[in-house]
């Protein structure tokens, strides 16, 4: 950036897609990446090029440690089965959050005064401090599958909700470097029994903390008019300046682009040979006539996929997706899956960022139909690890694990090649959760604009009431909450026809 005659300046972006690892290290010199001399050197250390670096690794700097076990980067990182080197941190957060969240949205509000959401969306605030166990942490991700595993041990005993805190994990793992850490189910399940009462407690808080709200008590006066801005910040004139000279500037996602320049996918997505599971033999021309027929009466997804579909992962037709269950009992479904698809367009990242969206946006997923087997990846294996989120998983995670299918038999898959790849994709959580807040709150907003304009108020009055409950409940000019409200509402119309594609 260079200045010019009078007031201009002149700017030139870098291409940081182009950069070397040296221009990397210059531009983010408080990150760390796949250009880091650290990571070079680990990979040096462990003798291969397969690496898969996630967005919180090169968030960090390259001094980092875990505040669970200590260890340092170079000490965390680890070889996968698949041969490549894993450096994955994880953002790690109290259950008793959305515990919180489920229960103020659950409960019956009572009263029509226009300030009362505004109160349930402050008091909500408010009060998760003051629930949670621990703040939100930055761990590894040893430490992070350690209380999976150990709540996977001890699920008929601890609470759904429970969750334990980065000090209580570092009491129950063994540590070595560049492994898995090894767990100790009887420590664990003795701070569990230590924080039982503690935890029930701040259950009992919420509960009785949201009838609290819904009766109108604690209530806090809203204040009318527009907020106060802060004082001008020197990076404010900078940024404002760059802007005039750059209006394209939002579009560029420098942040985002430094993140992919970051991290590193590299071995996970390779297919893993598996030896393929015996088919048992197609159904006969009648028991497929059968199960069609049952199927067509029962399922509305074998209904919609017509004659000719194919499973876009394991590409089975209806007649190869069919087989029989342990009882013998011929059984075949298809499944609705929803494929992630990320926002491009740059009003609706703005809108979106401005409701909390971070660097990555979902749009709308994708419907696809797919098979009982390929479905039964993801349902499975939500059961079978109570901290790993399968949500994550794209078709194409899926036609990776499914690629040696056979015909009329139940998929044969690698958990562990599941996981990694979960954890490797970790990042799109927060986009996930971000985009359901987003559909929770579209819903909402269309509900509460019907239920105004069947009152008798006009489509503007609604539009402002809205608004106006909005913005007070989000600190925001009120001019600003009626521009918003607009954009949820066209939302809502947006999201309906993408679901009814």
């Amino acid at each position: 950036m260079t200045r010019s005659k009078g007031t201009k300046i002149s700017i030139v972006v870098p291409s940081i897609e182009q950069l070397d690892d040296e221009g990397m290290r210059a531009i983010a010199p408080l990150r760390d990446g796949r250009w880091s001399e650290q990571t070079k050197s680990i990979l040096a250390k462990f003798g291969t090029q397969m690496l898969s670096l996630n967005r919180s690794w090169a968030a960090t700097w390259t001094g980092w440690t875990c505040p669970c076990c200590g260890r340092s980067k170079p000490q965390i990182a680890r070889l996968a089965s698949s041969g490549t080197v894993l450096c994955h941190l994880e953002q790690r957060h109290d259950h008793l959050e959305e515990f919180l969240k489920r229960r103020f949205s659950a409960v019956d509000l009572q009263g029509d005064e226009r300030d009362h959401r505004i109160q349930i969306s402050h008091a909500e605030a408010a009060l998760r401090p003051l629930v949670e166990r621990f703040e939100r942490t930055l761990i590894c991700v040893d430490c992070n599958l350690s209380d999976g595993r150990v709540k996977l041990a001890l699920r008929d005993e601890v609470d759904s909700h429970f969750t334990f805190t980065p000090s209580e994990i570092a009491e129950f793992i063994t540590v070595s470097d560049n492994h898995l850490h090894e767990v100790n189910i009887t420590t664990a399940h003795s701070l569990w029994v230590d924080a039982q009462e503690d935890f029930y407690d701040r259950i009992d808080f919420v509960k009785r903390m949201a009838k609290r709200i819904a009766k109108g008590r604690h209530k806090r006066e809203i204040a009318l008019g527009q907020k106060l801005h802060r004082q001008v910040q020197t990076r404010d004139v900078v940024y404002q300046l760059c802007a005039e000279q750059l209006p394209s500037i939002h579009s560029l996602h420098l942040g985002e682009i430094i993140d992919s320049r970051s991290v590193a996918r590299g071995g996970l997505g390779e297919t893993l040979q598996r030896s393929k599971k015996h088919g048992g033999g197609p159904p006969t021309d009648a028991e497929f006539a059968a199960i069609n027929a049952a199927q067509a009466s029962t399922n509305r997804h074998w209904r919609e996929a017509g004659e000719a579909w194919a499973c876009p992962c394991c590409e089975r037709a209806k007649r190869e997706i069919c087989r029989r269950s342990n009882r013998g009992a011929w059984t075949a479904r298809i499944h609705s899956f929803e494929e992630l698809e990320f926002e491009t367009d740059t009003e609706q990242l703005s809108m979106r960022r401005q409701n909390g969206a971070g660097d990555i946006v979902i749009s709308a997923p994708r419907r696809e139909l797919i098979c009982q087997d390929c479905r039964g990846i993801v349902s499975q294996f939500r059961q079978r690890s109570a901290d790993l989120d399968a949500r994550v998983l794209s078709l194409e995670d899926l036609r990776i694990l499914v690629a040696c299918s056979t015909k009329n038999a139940a998929h044969d898959i690698d958990s562990e090649r599941v996981e990694e790849m979960i954890v490797d994709r970790s990042a799109f959580l927060d986009a996930i959760d971000e985009f359901e807040a987003h559909q929770r709150l579209v819903t909402a907003t269309w509900i509460e604009y019907l239920k105004l304009t069947k009152s008798g108020l006009s489509d503007a009055q609604a539009r402002d009431l809205i608004g106006f409950e909005l913005a007070k409940a989000r600190d925001w000019d009120v001019d600003d909450g009626e521009d918003f409200v607009d954009w949820l509402l066209d939302e809502a119309e947006r999201l309906s026809a993408k679901r009814r594609k």
